[in-house]
């Protein structure tokens, strides 16, 4: 009875049943499952049609049956290449992961981590001289306002830092304090 030959009308077994043609995989859940199989052979097999069975994965397998837990998704606001969805600004920093703040760098509350000018920067609190050569210098203060005062005898023309070259850090002072109006 267990051939694949079997022959229920029969009723002498005259030696030719067939234990090979049907065997094969009789487990409906493995790669090589065969339908018409009648007899498990042991070949059954679970790897070669693992894989992603999400659609929505980054890795989805259309030909895999059996799902293999290796599915990958896009981080949000990301595609599955790590590309911004969106991206206003075109900063290669995806809109959900923008920080706004102070960008200047030079502004009392600059915000290094900021990605978005936000119009909050403030610069008269720490405002002042900080030029060492001055004699009103104050190492507290982060932005030049064009407030400090030098010696006469110890100045160079245009050495506005008075480290006795006249440089292009002397030029960049020039140009943060011009135009601005003096007591």
């Amino acid at each position: 009875a267990g051939a694949c030959n079997y022959d229920p009308s029969a009723s002498c077994d005259d030696g030719s049943c067939d234990f090979g043609s049907c065997a094969g995989c009789t487990d409906p859940t493995a790669c090589n499952f065969l339908p018409n199989a009648l007899i498990d052979d042991g070949s059954c097999e679970f790897d070669s049609c693992a894989g992603c069975t999400d659609p929505a994965a980054c890795n989805y397998d259309a030909t895999a049956t059996i799902e293999d837990e290796t599915c990958f998704y896009p981080n949000e606001g990301e595609d599955c290449e790590g590309n911004c969805l969106t991206d206003c600004n075109g900063n290669g920093i995806c809109d959900e992961e923008e920080i706004f703040g102070c960008t200047y760098q030079f502004a009392c509350n600059y915000n290094a981590d900021a990605t978005i000018e936000d119009g909050s920067c403030e610069i008269t609190s720490c405002a002042g001289c900080t030029y060492e050569g001055a004699t009103n210098f104050n190492p507290e203060l982060t932005l030049e306002n064009g407030t400090c005062i030098f010696e006469v005898e110890d100045v160079c023309p245009g050495d506005f830092d008075s480290d006795g070259i006249v440089g292009v850090e002397d030029l960049m002072y020039f140009l943060s304090v011009y135009s601005t109006e003096c007591n």
